[in-house]
Order: C-alpha cells, then structure tokens, then sequence
C-alpha cells in the first residue's frame, strides 16, 4: 500500500471515529434527558399548557362563531322589517292615472275611427318623478350608445404582446426566462418569475443530476474533493462515459453529449443528449426515463436547445475547462472534457470532422445528408474528369496537326 493510499484510508477511519463518537454521545444524552424528572415534570407542564391553549382557542372560536350567527340573524330581521315597511307605504300610497306620451293608438270600429291613449298608473306622490316612458326613451338610448364589443386592453399591453410574441428567445422578450431557453436550467427553479419553457418533444433532452461521482465543483472546497487527484477524475468520467454514452448510442446518432461538472444543485451532474432525428430522441426518452441508474431513477425532460456555443460558457472553455471569474455562480454550463475529445466541435456548432462520419456510417449507415453530399461530390468528380477528358483530346489533336505539318515541310 503506498504512503497515498494508507493517508486516504487514515482520513477515512478518522472521519468514521468521528462520526460514531458524536452519534454515540447524542444517543447517551438522549437518554439521560428521557430519564431525568426534571425533564419529564417540563415535557408534562408543556403538554398542560397546550392543552390549556388549545381550550381557550376553542372557546374563543365558540364566542366568535355565535356573535357571528347573532349578526347574521339580526341583519336578515332588519331586512324583513324594511320589507314590511315598504309594502305598507306602498299600499298607503294614492294612485293616479296618466297619460302615455307619444302618437296613441289607432282603434278601427266599423265606420268609425278611434284614438287611443295608454293610461300609466302614477303614485301621486311620484308625480314630479320621470316618467316610464321617458326612462325607457333614455335606455334606449343608452342601449344604442354603448358597445358592440369587448372593451379592447391598454395600447401598451397590445404592445407587449406584440413584442413577445415575434421576439421569442431574444433579448426583447420579457416573458420566457433567457437562462432557461439558452441552457434549459434556471437556478431560481419553480421560484423564477419569468415564463419556463418546455417542448412536447425535441431531439434534445436533460437528466438532471446524473453523475454523482469525483470532479464536481462543490467537491473541490470539501475532504472528498482533495482525496481524488486529476487522474482519478478523469479515470472516473471516462468509466461513466463509455457506460452512458455508449448506452445511448443504441437508439441513434448522438450530435452532442455533455455532463455539468458545475457545483449548483440545478446543474450538479446535469447529463445532456441531443440526437440528430427526432426519432431517436423520442425512442431514446421513452427507454430510459424511469429506468434506475447508480440506485437512483432517472428523470429526463425536452429542453429546446440547439445553439451549444450560447449555452456553453465562453471563459470556461478557453481557460481549457478549468474554471471562470463568476465561480459556482455562474449560469452557463461548465462541463466535463470527453475523452478523446468527443463532440468538441459541436461546442462550437461547427460540422463533425471526416473521421467522425466515417465512424457513424459504420455505425449508422448512410444518412439522408450525407447521401446528398455523396452526390454532390460525385457529380464534380464527373465534371473534372470530363474536363481533363476533354483537355486530352485537344492536346492529342494539336500533336497531330502538329506532326502533319512537320511531314509537309
């Protein structure tokens, strides 16, 4: 056993002393709190006194509900007594009758042509009042004056909406959180005030908090951080590389796979796959969301991203993943380093260079785009032997009239 090893296990015995002598210590004093009777006589006054509370809360709410069923009961005897009152006065009341304003009503009897006018029976003590018929002329002026439709909103709110609506994604849009639309994380989470925005399917998804294994940001401050060096790390994501990544391979031509080494609970161990159809990604969701992982389930959500250069961050990956000036705060993704450097060049969404075709076309088989390509490539292959075809022939013709000539002299 070499001298790093026996100090990682020292460290661990230590930490594991530790750790039984406080347990043991709170399991003794535990004890002796349960057996002591000045203990018991508190936890006994301190029950008397809730329940003692709890009465008065219930007392308390007796009264309050009977005052309330008295006011209750007293409002609707008030009601009933102005009822009463005003059927009285109305039967109090003389009565007249008037009236109606207006062309009357043209009556034919035989020869005869009669003039009707409708009678409105009028308290008299409401003469002064307006008349029926110049209240209903007013309603029905009202009724002709007031809208056809809903009240249309503010200018400024047809603005917003205006703006968002064409400006999804942008700096312009204020409603959808720009966090989220660019890395698919947000470190406000439920709490974030802004819109979250999560696609029915997409060729890309997320597994939130997958790789729980060494070189995670927040391990670097911590013991178990400093127990592992660089070499483990790497050691440690490449057995966890060549195990996922290759198990999402079975479903489909991956473009991207990336693990978050940053140390925020929204980001720590976040897995990344974006696949290059469709169909892949949603055979690949359905297989693997729910199955069990390192004895936790796997949760996988659509996230819609597609630009790797934007959710990515730009420091990180110059400092040739070490770190950035904003630290674990940081919102953009700080990832792993695939071995082989895997996928580098999708970080920058550039093509995948040649070998990397050739080595998903023996996988794979021949893509749509690459069919397209192949013909491309094919055709100026025709053109330029076509061209020299034709450069040969004229220069075997020249030769010749050439030779002729020298034959003639």
């Amino acid at each position: 056993m070499s001298r790093e090893e026996k100090r990682k296990a020292m460290k661990k015995m230590k930490r594991k002393q530790a750790r039984k002598e406080a347990s043991e210590r709170e399991r003794r004093e535990e004890e002796e709190r349960l057996i002591d009777p000045e203990e018991q006589r508190q936890m006994q006054l301190l029950e008397q006194q809730e329940a003692e509370r709890m009465q008065r809360d219930m007392i308390l709410f007796q009264e309050r509900e009977k005052e309330w069923m008295d006011t209750v009961i007293a409002r609707k005897q008030q009601q009933q007594q102005h009822q009463q009152q005003r059927e009285e006065e109305d039967e109090d009341d003389e009565f007249d009758c008037v009236e109606e304003e207006g062309p009357p009503e043209i009556i034919w009897q035989g020869n005869e042509i009669i003039f009707k006018k409708k009678q409105l029976r009028v308290r008299v003590t409401d003469k002064d009042k307006p008349k029926p018929n110049e209240t209903n002329q007013n309603d029905h002026q009202q009724e002709d004056n007031r809208p056809t439709s809903n009240p249309l909103p503010p200018d400024s709110t047809l603005e917003n909406v205006a703006q968002q609506i064409p400006n999804f994604g942008t700096e312009q849009d204020k409603a959808h959180c720009p966090f989220h639309l660019k890395t698919g994380a947000c470190c406000f989470g439920i709490r974030c005030s802004r819109v979250h925005f999560y696609p029915d399917k997409s060729s890309t998804f997320l597994i939130k908090n997958m790789y729980n294994g060494p070189g995670l940001a927040c391990d670097r401050d911590q013991d178990e951080g400093l127990e592992y060096k660089d070499e483990e790390v790497e050691r440690c994501f490449e057995e966890f590389y060549e195990d996922v990544h290759t198990e999402f391979l079975k479903f489909g031509e991956v473009v991207n796979f990336k693990v978050c080494k940053n140390g925020s609970f929204h980001w720590r161990g976040n897995v990344y796959v974006q696949y290059k159809s469709l169909d892949s990604a949603l055979l690949a969701y359905n297989s693997v969301n729910g199955r069990y992982f390192a004895g936790k389930q796997v949760s996988c959500q659509f996230v819609n991203l597609t630009r790797w250069k934007v959710a990515i961050c730009g420091e990180y990956m110059k400092s040739g993943f070490k770190t950035c000036s904003h630290g674990t705060a940081c919102n953009f993704i700080h990832c792993f380093r695939n071995p082989g450097g895997d996928y580098e060049w999708a970080d920058s969404d550039k093509p995948p260079p040649k070998f990397w075709v050739k080595k998903m076309i023996t996988l794979f088989g021949f893509s749509d785009d690459y069919e397209t390509s192949r013909e491309q490539g094919n055709l100026s292959l025709s053109k330029t032997d076509s061209d020299r075809s034709y450069h040969s022939r004229r220069r075997s013709r020249s030769r010749e009239t050439t030779d002729q000539l020298k034959c003639g002299h």
